[in-house]
Formats: structure tokens, C-alpha cells, sequence
């Protein structure tokens, strides 16, 4: 924006694990204890973002039974759904998934019920692939799995209580 800020800008994946590690976020890892986990690293977040290793990180909060594809990290190939390609509509669609096909053989050798992503267009991509590949998963996203997993403080509890009773 042309001018400098007094707060660092940091990717959520980055800021999560660093709550995580903390301990000012808490996650119920028994909530996906019974689901196989892989991760999705997307271009702009794993490989251009930095943020593999955090979260990784994440998912030892998350998950029991985690399995990397082959190969992974910075050398994970591209969902297809990345520069702009997850809107546009006819041949564009068709060649987008077919693209796509490497992701999903990636995701189905991992044998997982769920894939996680923090991108959107990932996201988008793996649920598109999920239907035209049949692969039977699950697609969630950091936010989705902590608002299932996130261990709620009793002070805070009360206090909701509190407020929904007046």
C-alpha cells in the first residue's frame, strides 16, 4: 500500500500454529482421531508462503493418523486450481480437472478420509476432483476442523452462559 504498518502481516497457517504453540488456542485431537488426514500444500501458502512447516505443526494438534503424499511440501504438485482457473467456465472447467487428475492419484494413494487446504482455490479444486474422481473424502480447512476440535476455556463457557441468559 505504499507506506509502512506497525503490525507484521503474517498468513493465518503461521499465526495458528504460533497460538497453538502457546497454548492460547487448544484443539481436541480425538474429534478426527477416527478420519486418515493428508494435506494439500498450496503454491502460494506452502511453497511461496513459507508456512509447510507450520502446518504441519497444526496438524499434529489435529490429527492422529496423518499421511503425506508422495511427494509433498515444496515439491507437492499443483491442485489446478490456482491462477484464476477455479471461475471460469466451460473448456476451462474440463481442462481444470483434468489437470486435477495427478492431485487426486495423489490424494487416493494416501488412502485419507480427509484433505486439508488453507487455500480456497485448493479448496474449490480438491472438492471438484473429489466429485469427478470419486475419491470419497472429505475437504476441510484449518478454520472448519478448529471449529469442531476447539477446546472452549470454562471461564468462557460461564460467560456465554452469562450473556445468553440475559
Amino acid at each position: 500500500m505504499g507506506r509502512d504498518h506497525k503490525f507484521q502481516v503474517v498468513h493465518s497457517v503461521t499465526l495458528f500454529a504460533e497460538y497453538l504453540r502457546e497454548g492460547r488456542l487448544k484443539l481436541d485431537k480425538s474429534v478426527f482421531a477416527e478420519e486418515r488426514c493428508t494435506y494439500q500444500d498450496p503454491c502460494n501458502v506452502s511453497r511461496n508462503g513459507g508456512c509447510g512447516k507450520d502446518a504441519r505443526e497444526i496438524i499434529g494438534y489435529l490429527c492422529e493418523d496423518f499421511v503425506e503424499m508422495e511427494p509433498y511440501g515444496d515439491y507437492n504438485f499443483c491442485c489446478g486450481g490456482g491462477g484464476g482457473a477455479i471461475p471460469m467456465a466451460g473448456p476451462f472447467r474440463e481442462r481444470r480437472l483434468r489437470s486435477g487428475k495427478v492431485k487426486a492419484e495423489q490424494i487416493r494413494a494416501t488412502g485419507a478420509s480427509i484433505c486439508i487446504t488453507p487455500c480456497h482455490n485448493c479448496y474449490d479444486q480438491i472438492r471438484d476432483l473429489n466429485k469427478e474422481y470419486e475419491l470419497g473424502i472429505k475437504v476441510l480447512s484449518f478454520k472448519e476442523m478448529f471449529e469442531e476440535a476447539l477446546i472452549i476455556p470454562e471461564e468462557l463457557k460461564a460467560q456465554e452462559e452469562d450473556e445468553d441468559e440475559e
